[in-house]
């Protein structure tokens, strides 16, 4: 799913686009991500839609950072991993995940586990954490799934970014399918879900080329 938040709404023209008569309610937009694009059309799925908004972001000269989670393959083609990545600075990575295969957890260390994937927590909070505290106009986070609240302190941002005194204008971020969340994360997602300045729609193949454009047209 990738959602946009708009704390304040005077600040871009997102009227329309969010069906809303207030200009100043709390208004958040998800849109969700179908498994089966995700399956039927690998590398072109959320973070692509991200990315795309991100480079759209960049050449309007927006204030804007965050964080998006990057397939690696091997030679082959194969996935073998995910790395973290900061938006604004791509060359800042780090590994947020493994095959156990290829890459052994450190026994000393507590272990993170999702599937066949170990999860480096520590690599993931050195590149997401400081991000959130950043005085940025629009925050991109992808994503808030099940390896990355492996991270308490992760979670406790996301609540705060989400429920309590955001200081961002708009975030822009995805999250799974409610039937995909961890159990012992349901309450935050069922939050999301039942939160009233929540709009869900959903990806599908006809529209997701086009989404990045439509959302950027109301950064204006």
């Amino acid at each position: 799913m990738i959602f946009i938040i708009n704390k304040n709404a005077n600040a871009y023209n997102t009227n329309n686009f969010l069906g809303r008569k207030n200009k100043t309610i709390f208004s958040v937009l998800i849109l969700q991500l179908e498994k089966r694009i995700i399956e039927y059309f690998i590398g072109i799925g959320k973070t692509t839609v991200c990315k795309k908004i991100a480079f759209a972001l960049e050449k309007k000269g927006s204030r804007f950072d965050g964080f998006y989670t990057e397939e690696v393959r091997d030679q082959r083609g194969s996935r073998i991993g995910f790395d973290i990545v900061r938006v604004k600075d791509p060359g800042n990575r780090l590994s947020l995940a493994k095959l156990t295969s290829t890459d052994a957890p450190n026994k000393s260390s507590p272990r993170y586990q999702v599937g066949n994937y170990h999860v480096f927590r520590d690599n993931f909070e050195t590149i997401a954490l400081p991000i959130l505290d950043l005085d940025t106009d629009i925050l991109l986070i992808d994503e808030i799934g099940k390896m990355e609240l492996f991270s308490e302190d992760f979670k406790k941002k996301i609540m705060n970014i989400f429920f309590d005194s955001p200081k961002k204008a708009f975030v822009i971020g995805t999250i799974p399918q409610i039937h995909k969340t961890p159990q012992r994360h349901a309450e935050l997602f069922e939050k999301l879900h039942a939160d009233k300045g929540i709009k869900i729609l959903k990806v599908t193949r006809g529209n997701r080329n086009d989404l990045p454009e439509e959302i950027i047209r109301y950064f204006s």
